[in-house]
């Protein structure tokens, strides 16, 4: 029960109506009814009065497709420049899985098969437990979803789509509307998360491993928290104390961390050469990753252009596990920063850096 009126144009009361509103089940539905009484009136409320019952039937109208809207099965779509093989091998192998999207210890895809895996949402980790349901080899793959302490079961199903020599992923979540009514399980995050993964991640993962030595992936576990690594790969009043391989200093003249945001410094040899790098983030989710378009060269030396990612895996020991992943236009690119730049090397001694200076910032 409420009230609620109207004010005229010098803050008068026009009116004022009691409303009792009444929620009824009805088979898993609800019927909801609003009866309103006018308590209180003047001469000029009746143009409004009247058209009440319009307008809240409207609003009813609205909510009705609200709610089914939040109830509708969670879609995500996208068509991936791979075969269907490599797809499905993404998507069911464990050391794939993990490449674009959860650490999973043992994944099979066998009808009744259990898995489990630690995901994260604002510092606060949840155990998810997920249950083999359906499998069709190369076309359907289909799990319950639940977490650990939490009511509510819901289902995610990957259904694979052969165009040509590309494959159309479609992954569908239903059931969220059956977990808890807290922040950490809204629709929206559901939709970022599922977005991120396979929009991006997934279809970079497949549209790229054809080609490994187009790439340079190198890891390295150090010990302190996610949230000081992030810390320290964002700060440019920390990034200069680690970046780059020993005997190099890093001069930054701009880094702004945001999708779209540009990140120029210059990087100086011990031999006294300067390398000035420029690179637009292209993706940053924190504290999980972040990606850039890196573009750099030393003066009369070739460019080194690559898609890099770095991503940050929290492990149960309270360690981070540090992955940089480096894509470049073609295999000779990628040989040719090797030899010129020793780019595997400097990338194990910058992350050696950064383990070393992480320490001093707890």
């Amino acid at each position: 029960m409420f009230t609620s009126g109207a004010l005229d144009e010098n803050k008068k009361a026009l009116f004022e109506f009691l409303h009792i509103v009444t929620f009824a089940e009805q088979k898993g539905k609800t019927l909801l009814t609003i009866r309103s009484t006018v308590t209180k009136t003047t001469a000029d409320a009746g143009k409004y009065i009247g058209g009440f019952e319009a307008g809240m039937t409207q609003s009813l109208v609205r909510l009705a497709g609200c709610l089914a809207a939040e109830h509708a099965p969670l879609v995500v779509e996208r068509t991936y420049d791979a075969p269907i093989a490599m797809v499905w091998k993404a998507i069911t192998t464990k050391e794939e899985i993990k490449e674009w999207s959860f650490d999973i210890k043992e994944f099979k895809p066998e009808l009744g098969f259990e898995f489990q895996f630690y995901g994260e949402k604002d510092g606060v980790k949840f155990f998810h437990r997920c249950k083999i349901t359906e499998v069709v080899p190369e076309r359907k793959l289909a799990y319950s979803w639940r977490y650990e302490g939490f009511e509510g079961v819901s289902l995610v199903t990957f259904e694979l789509f052969p165009e040509g020599k590309k494959t159309r992923v479609k992954l569908t979540h239903e059931g969220l509307e059956n977990f808890p009514k807290l922040a950490a399980f809204a629709r929206e995050n559901f939709v970022q998360g599922w977005t991120c993964l396979i929009g991006e991640e997934l279809k970079k993962f497949v549209e790229t491993i054809r080609e490994p030595d187009r790439e340079i992936v190198i890891t390295r576990v150090v010990d302190a928290p996610r949230e000081l690594v992030w810390q320290a790969m964002t700060d440019p009043r920390h990034i200069v104390h680690w970046w780059g391989p020993r005997g190099f200093t890093t001069t930054i003249e701009e880094m702004d961390v945001r999708p779209g945001g540009v990140w120029k410094h210059v990087m100086h040899g011990p031999d006294g050469t300067d390398y000035p790098n420029h690179s637009v983030f292209t993706e940053v989710v924190k504290p999980h990753r972040i990606c850039f378009s890196h573009g750099g060269a030393r003066k009369g030396g070739p460019e080194a252009n690559f898609e890099a990612t770095w991503s940050f895996e929290a492990k149960e020991t309270g360690q981070t596990e540090v992955t940089i992943r480096m894509v470049f236009p073609s295999a000779a690119d990628r040989d040719k920063v090797v030899k010129e730049y020793g780019a595997i090397e400097g990338g194990k001694q910058t992350l050696e850096r950064l383990s070393e200076h992480l320490p001093k910032m707890s």
